[in-house]
């Protein structure tokens, strides 16, 4: 590894001497000679080869091309979703108070540390992607070709614009099969028991509960609400009060059952229109910060199997139980926390080494390259179109318009979500 680190090292020296040497018009992206293959989109954009290792991960050589890719989708998670790096001023600024190019490439670098730990485990466990797995891959990207097709692109430019190899993208790719065969290797170690779905419950914040909603406001034909007046409010308080009474003075095991009867029954939640049936008749298992505040601050006051006061929201007067959230829906999803949980641990006990030309890698500047050939490509191919387009005949009415989508542009200021991910 130190030989290769010291080979690029010296390449790289080259190339700042040859920039020195031809002038200030260099751009910070070397261009690409006629030595290299062409379709290394990696070396497009920064004259490093595909294959050449920007950092290792507890040993394992992470390519260039594997990092632009998470790199590109750092991007795109900020601009589809946050509406953010659209102007040249927004890179300049801050994503959660990191400066914008440091904070893109540090979360490249955890989702590449976090695929190179998960096969590092695998080759540990002594697991690999099967024949099977890579026949479900061909399978999923020859209809992930066909859709892209169906709007005048291809598979091969959604790649270029995520600067990957299709070797490369079958490699992330695997990652989700290891994952899986890593949670079946650890067998017992992902199984759960009461203390573990303890501990799991309280960390997600997950808790069960079963209510009577009794309404303080009137629907109207329009779809809006008109509150009760304080008279009405004070004789559904008075009716929960009753219930409430009701419930507390039987014995434990009754109570559920009980409440079930009135929440049937008398129950002003959601209602299917055409039964009347409750639409949660089992109640709601829901993450902390779903419900409206009070109605969760009272939920979370209550033992297990407790009844509450009559809760006040602006839907009504509540009435709660507390059920046990260790249930089978919980259990089930207890594996994926485990191992998730298990993850972090190993990626943050990974040491990363990083080379020279990770250090000096440029988000913006290779941003800017990758959208300056996708956007030549772009106009060749519309050139090309235009030139085969047969003409109308003279004197005929402009052709209707076609309904077709457009193609879409494979610029990569905004690429589709991976597969990979």
């Amino acid at each position: 590894m130190k030989m290769l680190k010291r080979v690029i090292g010296l390449s790289l020296s080259g190339a700042i001497a040859a920039a020195a040497l031809t002038g200030c018009g260099q751009s910070s992206v070397p261009e690409p000679t006629a030595t290299i293959d062409p379709s290394d989109m990696a070396y497009q954009v920064t004259g490093l080869t595909r294959n050449t290792t920007l950092f290792t991960v507890d040993g394992r050589e992470v390519p260039v091309e594997e990092y632009l890719f998470w790199l590109m989708q750092a991007i795109t998670e900020q601009q589809q979703y946050n509406y953010y790096l659209l102007t040249d001023e927004s890179w300049d600024g801050q994503i959660e108070g990191t400066p914008s190019k440091e904070y893109l490439k540090n979360d490249a670098l955890e989702t590449s540390k976090l695929y190179a730990v998960i096969q590092n485990k695998a080759d540990e466990a002594g697991l690999s992607v099967t024949e099977e797995d890579y026949a479900e891959m061909d399978a999923d990207q020859a209809e992930a070709e066909a859709q892209l097709n169906m709007y005048g692109s291809s598979f091969q430019e959604y790649l270029d614009s995520q600067c990957i190899s299709e070797e490369g993208f079958r490699r992330l790719n695997g990652v989700a099969y290891l994952v899986a065969d890593l949670m079946d290797s650890m067998g017992d170690e992902l199984a759960p028991d009461d203390a573990k779905m303890e501990a799991f419950l309280d960390e997600v914040g997950y808790y069960n509960v079963k209510h009577i909603l009794l309404s303080t406001r009137h629907a109207n034909e329009d779809g809006t609400y008109t509150d009760y007046t304080d008279e009405e409010k004070a004789a559904v308080l008075t009716e929960a009060q009753g219930y409430v009474s009701e419930l507390r003075a039987l014995p434990a095991d009754q109570v559920e059952a009980r409440f079930d009867e009135i929440m049937n029954e008398r129950s002003d939640d959601t209602r299917n229109a055409e039964t009347g049936e409750l639409y949660y008749p089992d109640g709601y298992l829901t993450l902390s910060g779903q419900m409206v505040a009070e109605f969760e601050e009272a939920a979370l006051g209550l033992e297990l199997g407790e009844v509450s006061d009559p809760v006040e929201t602006l839907y009504g007067y509540h009435i709660i139980l507390r059920l046990d959230a260790d249930t089978e829906d919980t259990r089930s999803v207890y594996p994926d926390w485990a191992l998730s949980k298990q993850l972090e641990e190993w990626t943050a006990a990974a040491e990363v080494e990083v080379t020279p030309e990770y250090d000096a890698l440029d988000p913006k500047a290779v941003y800017d390259k990758l959208n300056e050939i996708l956007d030549a490509r772009q106009a060749e191919k519309e050139a090309e179109a235009a030139a085969t387009a047969t003409p109308a005949p003279e004197g005929s009415a402009d052709p209707a318009e076609s309904q077709a989508p457009a193609p879409e542009s494979t610029s990569a200021s905004a690429p589709e979500e991976s597969p990979a991910a």
